[in-house]
């Protein structure tokens, strides 16, 4: 809990600001203090700032609350044929080609599913007062209209090492430092926690000659998982020897604790290669306001593909039962595991439900349960412990 007091006072710790610097700094003399041999590793990135968005017709201009779209391809008035959408039209969507039009919706609800599922021009999110008067005044075609700003920022991802040998099988522990809406007590202040007391506890235990460990603090994350794309591209050759990456994203809350176990093997190379798109590995899929959001249909292979052998998934379930929980098996929960997870690595990650409400500023200490970090840290640690004793491949076979 000290480590999540302390993280919170930097205030809201957005991707390449001075309060996610102030965050590194600590982190990185914390892991100092724990006997990890620490280096912290920057990396820059590509962002797009949404400042104003319409949908002219030939009868009006609408306000647009999301828009789904690339802003590194094109920020020129965006213009096609309109296709309206509600979120109970599930089973038409599948039947109606969507490509290269302009899809709108009423609010958020079936953004995510659209935005998977198609492959538009762009989604278009109005008010449910807006989008009703559009579609009954007949419009067919429109034109987006933006205003917006392109910049460059830096992070860093905190890399702890533990063990004697690189090129030992290596096991990962991870968690991300950065947040925004709030100052990320929960998420993900709760997970670092737990990352720096599991390298001090790991420290003190003997590690067996021929395995090493990482404990990762990635930058970046709540914009696209920008540190943990980083982590890949710089150590695509080494993860060749990762057993197991273990990832622990909100673990503060006071209800049921979830691993992300479910999916099996499904999508995943056979050997370490990233599938995500080259052109987009270091640029930001949203914004800190989240008026915006790439596309899922261009990063598919994040959400779609799981790598949870059966090995894994007896371990965390004999952890939770040997700590008298229920561990329940999510399926493509969405934190820094993914970039791994389609790349071929074995990656899992935790989380616990409930708690205060995230990137809004009621995430602060009063509202994070140290019992559910440390029951986190508990199972954590023990499919480790069960990890260690026999011999397996990370990569998919």
């Amino acid at each position: 809990m000290a480590h999540v007091i302390r993280l919170a006072t930097f205030g809201i710790r957005e991707a390449g600001s001075d309060n996610e610097r102030k965050a590194a700094r600590y982190i990185t003399q914390q892991m100092t203090q724990a006997g990890l041999a620490v280096t912290e590793e920057s990396f820059t990135f590509q962002s797009f700032a949404l400042n104003e968005a319409m949908l002219e017709t030939r009868s009006e201009k609408t306000a647009i609350i999301r828009l789904g779209f690339n802003p590194y391809s094109t920020t020129a008035p965006i213009s096609g044929d309109l296709a309206f959408v509600t979120a109970t039209d599930e089973t038409p969507i599948l039947k109606v080609d969507l490509e290269g039009r302009l899809v709108v919706i009423p609010g958020t609800d079936a953004f995510n599913r659209l935005s998977f599922s198609t492959n538009a021009k762009a989604i278009v999110c109005l008010s449910s007062t807006d989008f009703k008067r559009l579609k009954a005044s007949g419009a067919i075609s429109g034109k987006i209209k933006l205003r917006g700003t392109r910049s460059t920022g830096q992070s860093s991802n905190v890399v702890g090492f533990l063990g004697k040998n690189h090129s030992a099988r290596e096991i990962i522990v991870s968690a991300h430092y950065d947040s925004f809406g709030g100052p990320g007590a929960n998420d993900n202040a709760s997970g670092v926690g737990v990352l720096l007391e599991l390298a001090r506890y790991f420290h003190s235990f003997k590690l067996p000659p021929s395995t090493s460990m990482r404990f990762v603090a990635f930058g970046a994350e709540e914009i696209g998982l920008l540190g943990a794309k980083a982590y890949l591209q710089k150590h695509q050759k080494d993860l060749r020897n990762c057993e197991l990456l273990f990832n622990i994203d909100q673990v503060g809350g006071d209800g049921a604790i979830y691993t992300d176990t479910r999916g099996g093997i499904r999508g995943a190379p056979y050997k370490i290669e990233t599938q995500v798109l080259e052109e987009l590995a270091d640029k930001a899929t949203t914004d800190a306001k989240v008026s915006w959001i790439l596309p899922l249909s261009l990063q598919r292979p994040l959400w779609a593909n799981s790598n949870v052998p059966e090995w894994l998934q007896l371990a965390v379930s004999k952890a939770g039962m040997d700590l008298g929980r229920e561990v329940l098996a999510a399926d493509g929960s969405g934190s820094d595991h993914r970039v791994f997870v389609q790349a071929g690595v074995v990656a899992t990650d935790i989380t616990v439900e409930g708690g205060a409400q995230t990137h809004a500023p009621t995430d602060v200490p009063d509202a994070v349960h140290a019992d559910s970090m440390e029951l986190s840290a508990r199972l954590v640690v023990g499919v480790i412990q069960d990890l260690l004793r026999p011999v397996r491949n990370c990569v998919a076979e």
